[in-house]
């Protein structure tokens, strides 16, 4: 077997993650939430009691080294994707949703982001989008007990 080779299989990622995406889905969703639902900046949002949040450092000794942790700008590109690269399947949710139930009132609420995380209406839309987005990943849960996204959203959605 060549070097190559070992390496790979040494250090295969998972069939949920993509190369170069170092956080899963739980994670996209906790720190998107943690962002939405209070009043912490992006740098904030990147910190738990204080410390830095790095993925798994025991998979890269030089990234552990450099201490490599979550870039608060990986907060909004996250929070970029669940509101402007699905639309397609948030729409499939919500009817699964519906046909689950016919007593959802998801199309009723008013998915309000605090004024102090935006500065445009371009920026405010796609929070709001991700906030819609993020409570469908939940009432989808809830109402059939399987995540949206069981195998990483990237993977299904790279084209």
């Amino acid at each position: 077997m060549a070097v190559p080779d070992v390496w790979r299989a040494v250090h295969r990622l998972p069939s949920f993650a993509l190369p170069y995406k170092r956080f899963v889905t739980e994670v996209v969703c906790d720190r998107s939430g943690s962002f939405l639902g209070s009043d912490q900046s992006y740098r904030e949002t990147v910190r738990q009691q204080g410390r830095a949040m790095v993925y798994d450092d025991r998979q890269d000794e030089d990234l552990a080294r450099q201490g490599a942790a979550l870039a608060h700008s990986t907060v909004w590109r996250w929070l970029s994707w669940l509101g402007e690269q699905l639309p397609e399947a948030w729409h499939r949710v919500r009817q699964l949703i519906r046909a689950r139930t016919s007593d959802s009132a998801l199309h009723w609420e008013c998915w309000g982001v605090s004024p102090y995380k935006y500065r445009s209406e371009s920026r405010r839309l796609t929070l709001q989008r991700a906030l819609e987005g993020l409570v469908l990943v939940e009432v989808f849960r809830q109402l059939f007990g399987k995540a949206i996204f069981p195998r990483f959203a990237t993977v299904a959605s790279r084209r």
